[in-house]
């Protein structure tokens, strides 16, 4: 019988725990939202230091314990606490807050997430704050806070696991602490006035993926970490310092290195053939550096099987840029070694790129022509061989460029996982877990300028109704300005000066309603200027040097035929510029007013491309 009862009742006993657990969690819910007092201190202590308050937090009310359930505050139930429920994550990211950050904070001592990032705090970091044991994510990125980093604090996060002190005023030495902080997977400390060394300690940081110095004033060799220890390191931006020496061998042994960014430093020496030993590199920046023997490092580069970007701008001084021996980089999207002075033709290697999106290769001394294969790479959207010894035609097979032709993908216009330091634009940077991504927005365009490039500008690249930038400026081009250049559509800028173009400005180009700055100075263009659409605010300096032009509309600059007609009746300029205005002020006060203003405003000045 006794055996019965307990069999009848082990189902009971069963339900009944789980009802009571059940109750358990509805009543552990209904009090989730109480924290312990110290936490409430610390909090209210916070509070009350902000120039700034938070409009939802409900401080200072001291009969108020509920403060798991306000803004930015994550509550956990810890086993072993004398009070229960404990703050463990406080994030206030973005809120505008003001003021300087209090040492009480450090009274959230199970705290595990601080995120006070893109706020505006002042003064000295709490060096407090680096005693928080449990903490695993430092995000303070973003604000104004300067002074110095503790020497010896650091050392003490060694649950740590994400730090990012980026953009602020900080200054000093990095302390050289981080032998206990094995659990660091990101570092980011970029944009501030760091002196000193690289920390030899972060050898220890074998879990580390991303580290990030870039844009301070660190000196000495990259080579003070011993790259060995770091097996995991995914990113190394180290750009925008003042590095000298060769860059590390050793940087071979990070096997899972995918982005090396060390611009603007004053490295030296030839790119060791062994940095792609492990053929995990992607991205690579090294520009304005010091670097020589383009022949051996592009000889040793093209081993790395998975490289996509690859830029050297300011390096290789008056070097030969090589033709043979090269095989090729198949993979390649993103090619810079422009301002490198190179001398020879174009590389006839390159034709083996079919994914390139931009090839940039201006400034240099490269002489022959533009070879036609160009056209067959169907991804390319920005062409830069301005500024070198181009001779020949314009190759027609520019205008088959397919993506130029076709429309543009946002996977070509969007390079994905490129730094900061890459100068085509600015970008935001995206770190969730084990991720980390740039988006860069790539210019889309042709740029041709300061060549010897002769022949017409064929009506073919009026096809190309997908560039924004044509700049086919200072070269001996001739023949008429195409009428079929007004099938480019999403055109922005088209700067035809500086060449022997005759004929007349197409009025179709009127057409080309995103069209924000057109240049046709110095040509031997004559007739009408076109009148109507964005015409009216182009300034009178994008006609100049063109005596056979001239305009009917009162919108437009004044008539650059009369003004030399003038000249030719012998005045001068003060007389010629005296004569344009007269009438206007003949007419009476208020209009010769309001035509000075507006000629003023007309011939203002040149536009200016910052791309």
């Amino acid at each position: 019988m006794k055996d019965i009862i307990l069999m009848g009742a082990s189902p009971l006993s069963a339900n009944s725990c789980c009802i009571l657990s059940l109750l358990f969690l509805f009543f552990l819910k209904i009090d989730a939202s109480a924290c312990s007092s110290s936490d409430l201190i610390a909090l209210q202590d916070f509070w009350e230091s902000l120039e700034t308050k938070i409009l939802e937090w409900p401080l200072p009310d001291a009969n108020s314990s509920s403060c798991c359930s306000w803004l930015g505050i994550q509550c956990d139930l810890l086993s072993g606490s004398p009070s229960a429920v404990r703050v463990v994550g406080l994030n206030l990211s973005g809120k505008s807050l003001q003021g300087v950050l209090p040492s009480s904070i450090s009274g959230l001592d199970k705290i595990r997430f601080l995120n006070l990032s893109n706020n505006y705090f002042r003064g000295h970091i709490p060096p407090e704050l680096f005693y928080l044991k449990f903490l695993e994510v430092l995000d303070l990125s973003k604000n104004q806070l300067s002074g110095t980093l503790p020497q010896l604090g650091m050392g003490n996060l060694s649950s740590l696991r994400h730090l990012d002190l980026s953009n602020n005023k900080l200054t000093g030495a990095i302390p050289d602490t981080f032998q206990s902080m094995r659990e660091l997977e990101i570092f980011l400390a970029e944009s501030n006035a760091f002196v000193g060394e690289l920390p030899a300690s972060l050898s220890s940081c074998s879990k580390l993926t991303f580290l990030s110095l870039y844009n301070n004033s660190l000196e000495g060799s990259i080579g003070n970490i011993d790259f060995r220890g770091l097996v995991s390191i995914s990113s190394l931006n180290l750009g925008w310092n003042k590095f000298q020496g060769h860059i590390p061998e050793v940087l071979s042994a990070c096997r899972e290195l995918k982005i090396l960014s060390l611009p603007c430093n004053n490295l030296s020496g030839e790119i060791a053939k062994s940095l792609c030993n492990h053929g995990a590199l992607r991205f690579l920046d090294l520009h304005a550096n010091i670097l020589s023997n383009i022949s051996a490092s592009l000889d040793g580069l093209q081993n790395c099987q998975n490289l996509t970007t690859l830029v050297l701008t300011w390096n290789f001084k008056g070097e030969d840029l090589p033709t043979n021996g090269i095989r090729g980089f198949p993979n390649l999207w993103g090619l810079d070694i422009a301002f490198c002075g190179l001398r020879g033709s174009f590389p006839s290697w390159l034709r083996h790129s079919r994914d390139l999106r931009t090839l940039a290769m201006s400034s240099n001394y490269l002489t022959g022509e533009i070879p036609s294969w160009l056209g067959g790479l169907d991804h390319l959207i920005t062409l830069d061989l301005s500024d070198n010894l181009l001779s020949g035609e314009i190759p027609v097979s520019l205008s088959q460029l397919k993506s130029l032709r076709s429309g543009v993908s946002k996977k070509d216009t969007y390079l994905c996982c490129v730094p900061q330091s890459v100068y085509w634009g600015k970008g935001d940077q995206i770190i969730s877990g084990s991720t980390f991504k740039l988006y860069i927005n790539v210019p889309i365009k042709i740029n041709l300028s300061h060549n010897i490039l002769g022949g017409p500008i064929w009506s073919e690249f009026g096809h190309l109704k997908y560039i924004h930038n044509l700049d086919l400026s200072w070269n001996n081009l001739s023949g008429s300005i195409p009428e079929e250049l007004s099938g480019m559509v999403n055109l922005e800028k088209l700067d035809l000066s500086f060449n022997n173009l005759s004929g007349s400005i197409p009025s179709s180009l009127t057409g080309l309603t995103f069209l924000s700055s057109f240049n046709v100075a110095y040509n031997h263009l004559q007739g009408l200027i076109p009148s109507g659409a964005q015409f009216f605010s182009f300034p009178c300096s994008s006609f100049e040097g063109n005596p056979g032009l001239y305009s009917n509309s009162p919108h437009s600059c004044n008539s650059i035929q009369e003004k030399t007609k003038l000249k030719d009746d012998g005045l001068n300029d003060e007389e010629v510029e005296f004569s344009i205005l007269g009438l206007p002020f003949a007419i009476g006060g208020t209009m010769g007013f309001l035509f000075t203003i507006y000629l003023s405003m007309c011939c203002w000045g040149q536009n200016y491309d910052y791309e």
